[in-house]
Protein backbone atom coordinates (compact mmCIF):
# COMPACT_ATOMS: atom_id res chain seq x y z
CA UNK A 1 0.00 0.00 0.00
CA UNK A 2 1.38 3.41 -0.91
CA UNK A 3 2.39 5.31 2.22
CA UNK A 4 2.25 2.15 4.33
CA UNK A 5 4.35 2.11 7.50
CA UNK A 6 6.93 -0.65 7.15
CA UNK A 7 7.55 -2.71 10.29
CA UNK A 8 11.28 -2.71 9.60
CA UNK A 9 11.58 1.06 9.59
CA UNK A 10 11.79 3.46 12.51
CA UNK A 11 9.90 6.68 12.02
CA UNK A 12 11.75 9.75 13.15
CA UNK A 13 9.77 11.49 15.86
CA UNK A 14 9.31 15.15 14.93
CA UNK A 15 10.00 18.00 17.29
CA UNK A 16 6.71 19.66 18.20
CA UNK A 17 7.81 22.09 20.89
CA UNK A 18 6.43 25.54 20.33
CA UNK A 19 8.38 28.73 20.51
CA UNK A 20 7.18 31.45 22.91
CA UNK A 21 4.91 32.88 20.19
CA UNK A 22 3.55 29.98 18.11
CA UNK A 23 0.84 31.98 16.37
CA UNK A 24 1.45 34.73 13.86
CA UNK A 25 -0.01 37.72 15.61
CA UNK A 26 -1.13 39.36 12.35
CA UNK A 27 -2.74 36.29 10.76
CA UNK A 28 -6.39 35.69 11.73
CA UNK A 29 -7.68 32.16 11.92
CA UNK A 30 -9.25 31.17 8.60
CA UNK A 31 -12.49 29.69 9.85
CA UNK A 32 -13.95 29.13 6.39
CA UNK A 33 -10.94 27.05 5.35
CA UNK A 34 -11.07 25.08 8.60
CA UNK A 35 -14.76 24.28 8.16
CA UNK A 36 -14.18 23.20 4.57
CA UNK A 37 -11.33 20.84 5.41
CA UNK A 38 -12.40 19.58 8.83
CA UNK A 39 -12.81 15.84 9.27
CA UNK A 40 -11.77 12.87 11.32
CA UNK A 41 -8.06 12.20 11.54
CA UNK A 42 -6.99 10.26 8.45
CA UNK A 43 -5.56 6.87 9.39
CA UNK A 44 -6.43 5.00 6.21
CA UNK A 45 -2.79 4.20 5.43
CA UNK A 46 -1.87 3.17 8.98
CA UNK A 47 -1.22 -0.57 9.24
CA UNK A 48 -2.63 -1.20 12.70
CA UNK A 49 -1.73 -4.89 12.48
CA UNK A 50 1.91 -3.82 12.78
CA UNK A 51 1.38 -1.86 16.01
CA UNK A 52 1.99 -4.86 18.27
CA UNK A 53 5.33 -5.57 16.59
CA UNK A 54 6.85 -2.60 18.39
CA UNK A 55 7.36 -1.95 22.11
CA UNK A 56 4.77 -0.22 24.24
CA UNK A 57 5.53 0.39 27.90
CA UNK A 58 3.00 0.17 30.76
CA UNK A 59 3.52 3.91 31.30
CA UNK A 60 2.67 4.62 27.69
CA UNK A 61 -0.48 2.50 27.97
CA UNK A 62 -1.52 4.39 31.10
CA UNK A 63 -0.84 7.72 29.39
CA UNK A 64 -2.71 6.76 26.22
CA UNK A 65 -5.69 5.55 28.24
CA UNK A 66 -5.81 8.90 30.02
CA UNK A 67 -5.61 10.78 26.73
CA UNK A 68 -8.25 8.56 25.13
CA UNK A 69 -10.65 9.14 28.01
CA UNK A 70 -10.23 12.92 27.86
CA UNK A 71 -10.62 13.08 24.09
CA UNK A 72 -13.86 11.07 24.19
CA UNK A 73 -15.07 13.24 27.09
CA UNK A 74 -15.04 16.27 24.79
CA UNK A 75 -18.67 15.74 23.83
CA UNK A 76 -19.64 16.10 27.50
CA UNK A 77 -17.54 19.24 27.80
CA UNK A 78 -19.29 20.58 24.70
CA UNK A 79 -22.63 20.05 26.41
CA UNK A 80 -21.53 22.39 29.17
CA UNK A 81 -20.35 25.05 26.74
CA UNK A 82 -23.63 24.91 24.82
CA UNK A 83 -25.35 26.03 28.03
CA UNK A 84 -23.35 29.27 28.07
CA UNK A 85 -23.39 32.47 26.07
CA UNK A 86 -20.48 31.18 23.97
CA UNK A 87 -23.01 29.80 21.49
CA UNK A 88 -24.26 33.32 20.78
CA UNK A 89 -21.11 33.87 18.74
CA UNK A 90 -21.57 32.27 15.28
CA UNK A 91 -17.82 31.82 14.79
CA UNK A 92 -17.49 29.91 18.03
CA UNK A 93 -20.56 27.78 17.30
CA UNK A 94 -19.28 26.85 13.85
CA UNK A 95 -15.85 25.98 15.21
CA UNK A 96 -17.20 23.89 18.09
CA UNK A 97 -19.27 21.79 15.69
CA UNK A 98 -16.14 20.57 13.91
CA UNK A 99 -13.89 20.65 16.98
CA UNK A 100 -16.00 18.14 18.92
CA UNK A 101 -16.15 15.83 15.90
CA UNK A 102 -12.38 15.86 15.44
CA UNK A 103 -11.69 15.36 19.14
CA UNK A 104 -14.02 12.38 19.26
CA UNK A 105 -12.07 10.68 16.51
CA UNK A 106 -8.80 11.42 18.28
CA UNK A 107 -10.15 9.27 21.08
CA UNK A 108 -11.22 6.62 18.59
CA UNK A 109 -7.76 6.60 17.02
CA UNK A 110 -6.12 5.98 20.39
CA UNK A 111 -8.69 3.28 21.18
CA UNK A 112 -7.99 1.56 17.86
CA UNK A 113 -4.25 1.67 18.48
CA UNK A 114 -4.56 0.20 21.98
CA UNK A 115 -6.80 -2.56 20.66
CA UNK A 116 -4.29 -3.35 17.94
CA UNK A 117 -1.58 -3.67 20.59
CA UNK A 118 -3.66 -6.17 22.52
CA UNK A 119 -4.61 -3.76 25.28
CA UNK A 120 -8.22 -4.53 26.28
CA UNK A 121 -10.52 -1.52 26.43
CA UNK A 122 -13.96 -2.02 27.91
CA UNK A 123 -16.67 -0.94 25.42
CA UNK A 124 -18.50 0.56 28.40
CA UNK A 125 -15.49 2.62 29.43
CA UNK A 126 -17.06 5.88 28.28
CA UNK A 127 -19.93 5.41 30.71
CA UNK A 128 -17.53 4.64 33.53
CA UNK A 129 -15.50 7.76 32.84
CA UNK A 130 -18.65 9.87 32.99
CA UNK A 131 -19.53 8.33 36.36
CA UNK A 132 -16.18 9.52 37.66
CA UNK A 133 -16.91 13.08 36.59
CA UNK A 134 -16.35 15.13 39.72
CA UNK A 135 -18.57 17.59 41.50
CA UNK A 136 -15.97 20.23 40.65
CA UNK A 137 -16.55 19.88 36.89
CA UNK A 138 -20.31 19.99 37.35
CA UNK A 139 -19.96 23.10 39.50
CA UNK A 140 -17.76 24.77 36.88
CA UNK A 141 -20.43 24.13 34.24
CA UNK A 142 -23.05 25.79 36.42
CA UNK A 143 -20.71 28.66 37.25
CA UNK A 144 -19.90 29.28 33.60
CA UNK A 145 -23.57 29.50 32.71
CA UNK A 146 -24.24 31.93 35.55
CA UNK A 147 -21.18 34.00 34.68
CA UNK A 148 -22.68 34.78 31.28
CA UNK A 149 -25.57 36.50 33.01
CA UNK A 150 -23.41 38.91 35.00
CA UNK A 151 -20.61 39.83 32.60
CA UNK A 152 -20.09 40.34 28.89
CA UNK A 153 -16.49 39.10 29.17
CA UNK A 154 -17.10 35.39 29.61
CA UNK A 155 -15.81 34.67 26.10
CA UNK A 156 -12.33 35.96 26.88
CA UNK A 157 -11.93 33.61 29.83
CA UNK A 158 -13.39 30.59 28.04
CA UNK A 159 -11.29 31.07 24.92
CA UNK A 160 -8.08 31.66 26.87
CA UNK A 161 -8.76 28.54 28.92
CA UNK A 162 -9.25 26.63 25.68
CA UNK A 163 -5.98 27.94 24.25
CA UNK A 164 -4.04 26.83 27.33
CA UNK A 165 -5.55 23.36 27.26
CA UNK A 166 -5.10 22.84 23.52
CA UNK A 167 -1.47 23.94 23.67
CA UNK A 168 -0.81 21.74 26.71
CA UNK A 169 -2.46 18.82 24.91
CA UNK A 170 -0.47 19.07 21.70
CA UNK A 171 2.75 19.44 23.70
CA UNK A 172 1.73 16.38 25.69
CA UNK A 173 1.35 14.39 22.51
CA UNK A 174 4.72 15.70 21.37
CA UNK A 175 6.35 14.56 24.60
CA UNK A 176 4.89 11.08 24.14
CA UNK A 177 6.26 10.96 20.59
CA UNK A 178 9.73 11.67 21.97
CA UNK A 179 9.35 8.93 24.57
CA UNK A 180 7.96 6.11 22.49
CA UNK A 181 9.82 3.53 20.42
CA UNK A 182 6.62 2.57 18.63
CA UNK A 183 6.62 4.23 15.17
CA UNK A 184 2.96 3.45 14.57
CA UNK A 185 2.02 5.38 17.69
CA UNK A 186 4.36 8.23 16.77
CA UNK A 187 2.72 8.61 13.36
CA UNK A 188 -0.81 8.56 14.79
CA UNK A 189 0.08 11.20 17.37
CA UNK A 190 1.77 13.35 14.74
CA UNK A 191 -1.48 13.42 12.77
CA UNK A 192 -3.55 14.22 15.85
CA UNK A 193 -1.19 17.10 16.62
CA UNK A 194 -2.02 18.68 13.26
CA UNK A 195 -5.63 18.97 14.38
CA UNK A 196 -4.68 20.19 17.83
CA UNK A 197 -2.58 22.98 16.33
CA UNK A 198 -5.62 24.22 14.40
CA UNK A 199 -7.73 24.08 17.54
CA UNK A 200 -5.12 26.02 19.49
CA UNK A 201 -4.83 28.59 16.73
CA UNK A 202 -8.57 29.27 16.83
CA UNK A 203 -8.79 29.60 20.60
CA UNK A 204 -5.65 31.73 20.75
CA UNK A 205 -6.70 34.11 18.01
CA UNK A 206 -10.22 34.57 19.34
CA UNK A 207 -8.96 35.04 22.89
CA UNK A 208 -6.55 37.72 21.69
CA UNK A 209 -9.45 39.63 20.15
CA UNK A 210 -11.67 39.45 23.24
CA UNK A 211 -8.83 40.34 25.61
CA UNK A 212 -8.43 43.80 24.10
CA UNK A 213 -10.85 45.08 26.75
CA UNK A 214 -9.33 45.77 30.22
CA UNK A 215 -12.39 44.27 31.91
CA UNK A 216 -11.91 41.05 29.95
CA UNK A 217 -8.27 40.93 31.01
CA UNK A 218 -9.16 41.35 34.68
CA UNK A 219 -11.88 38.70 34.64
CA UNK A 220 -9.72 36.21 32.74
CA UNK A 221 -6.77 36.71 35.09
CA UNK A 222 -9.03 36.35 38.13
CA UNK A 223 -10.56 33.08 36.93
CA UNK A 224 -7.32 31.54 35.72
CA UNK A 225 -5.43 32.29 38.93
CA UNK A 226 -8.16 30.75 41.06
CA UNK A 227 -9.66 27.98 38.96
CA UNK A 228 -7.37 26.76 36.19
CA UNK A 229 -6.24 23.13 36.45
CA UNK A 230 -4.58 20.78 33.92
CA UNK A 231 -6.50 19.00 31.19
CA UNK A 232 -8.43 16.10 32.70
CA UNK A 233 -9.03 17.61 36.13
CA UNK A 234 -12.61 17.02 37.15
CA UNK A 235 -12.76 13.87 35.03
CA UNK A 236 -9.75 12.02 36.41
CA UNK A 237 -8.74 11.65 40.07
CA UNK A 238 -6.16 14.17 41.29
CA UNK A 239 -3.61 11.38 41.68
CA UNK A 240 -3.98 10.48 38.00
CA UNK A 241 -3.67 14.11 36.92
CA UNK A 242 -0.50 14.44 38.97
CA UNK A 243 0.88 11.26 37.44
CA UNK A 244 0.24 12.40 33.86
CA UNK A 245 1.81 15.81 34.52
CA UNK A 246 4.90 14.09 35.90
CA UNK A 247 5.06 11.58 33.05
CA UNK A 248 4.63 14.18 30.31
CA UNK A 249 6.43 17.20 31.71
CA UNK A 250 8.65 15.67 34.39
CA UNK A 251 11.11 14.47 31.77
CA UNK A 252 14.39 16.23 31.08
CA UNK A 253 13.41 19.36 29.24
CA UNK A 254 9.85 19.17 30.54
CA UNK A 255 10.18 22.41 32.45
CA UNK A 256 11.34 24.19 29.33
CA UNK A 257 8.26 22.88 27.54
CA UNK A 258 5.91 24.24 30.20
CA UNK A 259 7.78 27.55 30.16
CA UNK A 260 7.24 27.71 26.40
CA UNK A 261 3.53 27.14 26.93
CA UNK A 262 3.42 29.88 29.56
CA UNK A 263 5.38 32.25 27.34
CA UNK A 264 2.92 31.74 24.47
CA UNK A 265 -0.10 32.47 26.68
CA UNK A 266 1.69 35.43 28.24
CA UNK A 267 1.72 37.06 24.79
CA UNK A 268 -2.04 37.55 25.08
CA UNK A 269 -3.21 41.02 26.17
CA UNK A 270 -3.14 41.44 29.93
CA UNK A 271 -1.63 38.01 30.62
CA UNK A 272 2.05 38.89 30.78
CA UNK A 273 2.09 37.38 34.28
CA UNK A 274 1.00 33.91 33.13
CA UNK A 275 3.11 31.05 34.52
CA UNK A 276 0.48 28.58 35.73
CA UNK A 277 1.50 25.54 33.68
CA UNK A 278 5.08 25.64 34.96
CA UNK A 279 3.86 26.21 38.53
CA UNK A 280 1.57 23.22 38.22
CA UNK A 281 4.39 21.15 36.75
CA UNK A 282 6.73 22.10 39.59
Amino acid sequence: MEGELKPTSRLTAPSVSVNPCPVKMTTPFNLESYLSHSGKVDLTDIVFDDAAKYPLTPEEIRCLTYMMDIETHTIVYLRGILNTCAVENPRITAFLSCWAYEEYFHGQALWQFLQACGVPVDPERFKEVQKNRSFREWLEDIGASLLCKVTKHFHSAYLTWGAINELSTLEGYGALIRKTNNPILAEILKRIIRDERKHFSFYYGEARNYLQHPGAQRLTAFLLKRLWTPVGSGVKPDSEVEWIMNFIFGEEGGRQTTQNIDAAIAKLPGLGWFDLVTKMRD
